[in-house]
Parts: C-alpha cells; structure tokens; sequence
C-alpha cells in the first residue's frame, strides 16, 4: 500500500504543503525524502503562493534540499512567493545554517505568519 506522507491544501489563496505526523509528532523521514525527490516540483506546479510546513520533518538531504531550491528560483521567476515554517527540529536546523538556505528561504515561526508573509506580496499588487 503507497501511502502518501503530505498534506496539500488552500488556505487563504495560499497552497500548502505539510506532512503526516506519528504519534511523537514525527513524519516519516523516508517518505517525507522520497516526495521531495520524486513528487515536490510536480505537485505544486502552478502555485504562485506556497507555505512548506516542515513540522515533524526531522531531517532532509540533498535529494529534498535541491528540489526546494528549484522552486524557490521558479516563484521568484513567476513573481511567486514561497515561505517554510516548521523549521524546529535541531537536525533540519542545522542543516539550513550549515548549507545558509536559512539566508536564502524566508523561514517563520508559525504557519500563520508564513501564509501572511506570502500573501502580503501579491495583496499589495
């Protein structure tokens, strides 16, 4: 049975991705990879407005890392806006610093303040 560990939808005019959590509150690391690498570019196609809520998302690679990148270059081609929340655990943490995506993607505390931050933009046209 393929289960799939994300979780799309609208909020506000702004298309979401999150993921599914188990009962300590974490997604699982290969399924949350495998999307990235595989389904992330395809699935949010056309979205001008995009929150990716790592909540519970441990860890991630370069598979997951170079597939956000290439839709942070695609909205800022579209005039899109893209915004990360849930950027908490340690681990992931340090990967943004070490990698300085943490410069790159604008990251927010809550989900609210990133779906604000990215519908700002495109309000103010």
């Amino acid at each position: 049975m393929n289960v799939s560990p994300v979780v799309q939808q609208e909020e506000n005019g702004v298309h979401i991705v999150s993921f599914q959590h188990d009962q300590q509150g974490q997604a699982n690391a290969d399924l949350v990879l495998t999307y990235f690498a595989n389904e992330f570019l395809p699935g949010t196609a056309g979205h001008r407005r995009l929150v990716i809520d790592l909540t519970g998302v441990l860890s991630l690679n370069s598979a997951s890392l170079g597939p956000l990148v290439q839709k942070l270059r695609e909205m800022h081609d579209l005039d899109g806006h893209l915004a990360l929340t849930g950027v908490t655990s340690p681990a992931l943490k340090e990967i943004f610093a070490l990698t300085r995506f943490d410069k790159v993607f604008p990251i927010y505390a809550t989900r609210a303040e990133a779906i604000a931050a990215v519908r700002g933009p495109a309000n103010a046209k």
